[in-house]
């Protein structure tokens, strides 16, 4: 890693709003953590394109001086250019340098911001939900975790590079365990046939998860968005939203032991995304660790890597600076 670039422009473009910052390496400690300031959110409906959009925050916030850019983009992002699906937007880092006189612009995807801030949070910016004595070095870390979709990164630190492999795990397929999960994926199952991590692991999916636990108590669902769900099971106003929440972090834990065994990540598993820091208190007391440490013949295995949530609101900002300064 390289601090020579120590002015920089980050962002979390996602397909609703887009969190910009200024990230400074000038001062940066051994923690190598820079200083993040200028914050700013923009509805991004309120643009025509991501030049626009990112013209806006250096006019607005007088920006100069930079010495790279590096944009975090909720999709897949090849040969420096990403697809905002929900926007019609591609992102190009070719373009915003010319057009915007840039030096460098760094285009990645948002799960492979918030991985590279691993190695920087603050401890008091993690629940951790399963400490062991493992520690970062000791091997592959996964993050992970639901929102708009199911982001997934392995993250491998070396002796003086740090490696973020973002994957489209979201979409493997979901195994059910247990009778009440079980019953979940069958009514589900019904109307969508092939039936994914994502499926339920996301917004969407917690509504999923919803309209099944209605089915089968045989009452009508609610017109709820799934942050009403969430907001009616941390309240504790509603027994089918209860359940449903319960289920999903059932669910999560399974999937975290199955992602955490697959890639061998004995370094930790850290969550995060939209939804989790949301109902952190919910989720540490519930099923979750006792599902991730169900796993027959592994349990040993899985006992011995540590479990965090990443609760930094600034943790995918200061992934992208470090992306930035990476190459």
């Amino acid at each position: 890693m390289s601090t020579a670039r120590k002015h920089i422009l980050v962002a979390d473009i996602g397909g609703t709003n887009a969190r910009f910052a200024i990230a400074d390496f000038s001062s940066v400690g051994l923690d190598g953590v820079p200083d993040i300031s200028g914050f700013q959110t923009y509805p991004c409906a309120d643009f025509q394109n991501p030049v626009e959009l990112i013209g806006r925050y250096i006019t607005d916030h007088e920006v100069s001086g930079l010495d790279a850019a590096c944009f975090a983009v909720a999709g897949p992002v090849s040969k420096g250019e990403a697809t905002l699906t929900n926007l019609g937007w591609t992102i190009e880092g070719a373009e915003i340098e010319e057009r915007l006189g840039l030096p460098k612009a760094v285009i990645a995807n948002d799960f492979q911001a918030l991985a590279r801030s691993v190695t920087a949070l603050d401890q008091d910016k993690l629940l951790k939900l399963h400490e062991t004595n493992s520690s970062l070095h000791d091997g592959p870390i996964s993050v992970m975790g639901p929102g708009t979709g199911f982001g997934l990164a392995l993250v491998l630190i070396g002796r003086t590079t740090v490696t973020v492999a973002p994957t489209e795990g979201g979409h493997a397929s979901f195994v059910p365990h247990g009778d009440t999960e079980t019953s979940v994926f069958q009514e589900v199952h019904k109307s969508m046939g092939r039936v994914t991590v994502e499926t339920f692991m996301s917004g969407i999916g917690i509504l999923r998860i919803y309209r099944a636990v209605c089915s089968l108590r045989g009452v009508q669902p609610r017109n709820y968005e799934p942050s009403t769900i969430s907001q009616q099971a941390l309240e504790n106003a509603d027994d089918a939203c209860v359940e449903t929440l319960k289920v999903f972090c059932s669910m999560l834990g399974g999937v975290a032991a199955d992602i955490a065994l697959t890639q061998g990540a004995v370094g930790g598993v850290y969550l995060g995304g939209g939804i989790l820091p949301k109902i952190g208190d919910f989720l540490a007391r519930s099923d979750f660790v006792e599902r991730f440490m169900d796993k027959p013949p592994m349990n040993d295995y899985i006992a011995k890597i540590p479990v965090s949530l990443i609760t930094d609101p600034k943790a995918a900002l200061i992934g992208a600076s470090l992306l930035a300064i990476d190459g």
